[in-house]
C-alpha cells in the first residue's frame, strides 16, 4: 500500500510554531463518519526534527477524541519551493507537492491476544 500521493504543503513546519523549517514529512489523519459524528480529515507538516512530536500529539489527538477506527498516513515529502523561487501556490505559504507513503499507523483498539 505505499505510493505517490500529491498533496499540499505548509511552507514551514506546523508542529513547532517557532520552528521555520521546511518540512519533509506531512501526517494525514483520516477518521471514518460513524453514528455519532462527521468524517474526520486533518494533516498536519513538519521537519525531520519535529517528525516524532507530530506522530505523538496527533495520536494523542484521535485517541483524546475516541476516534478508535482512525488511521494516520506518514508521508515523505518533496519539500516546497524556498522563499525567493517562482512557485505555483493556490494559496499563501501552501505549496503543491508530492510524498511517498512510508507508514500507516492504524489508531483501532487494541486487542490482547
Amino acid at each position: 500500500m505505499f505510493g505517490i500521493l500529491l498533496c499540499t504543503c505548509s511552507s514551514t513546519c506546523q508542529a513547532d510554531r517557532t520552528c521555520d523549517r521546511i518540512p519533509h514529512f506531512q501526517a494525514h489523519l483520516d477518521a471514518p463518519r460513524d453514528a455519532e459524528r462527521p468524517r474526520i480529515q486533518y494533516r498536519t507538516a513538519a521537519c525531520a526534527s519535529h517528525l516524532g512530536t507530530m506522530v505523538v500529539a496527533m495520536t494523542a489527538w484521535a485517541r483524546e477524541r475516541d476516534l478508535t477506527n482512525a488511521k494516520l498516513t506518514v508521508l515523505t515529502i518533496q519539500p516546497p519551493p524556498r522563499e525567493g523561487h517562482p512557485r505555483p501556490w493556490p494559496h499563501r505559504g501552501r505549496a503543491q507537492t508530492s510524498g511517498l507513503i512510508f507508514s500507516i499507523i492504524h489508531l483501532g483498539e487494541q486487542r490482547d491476544q
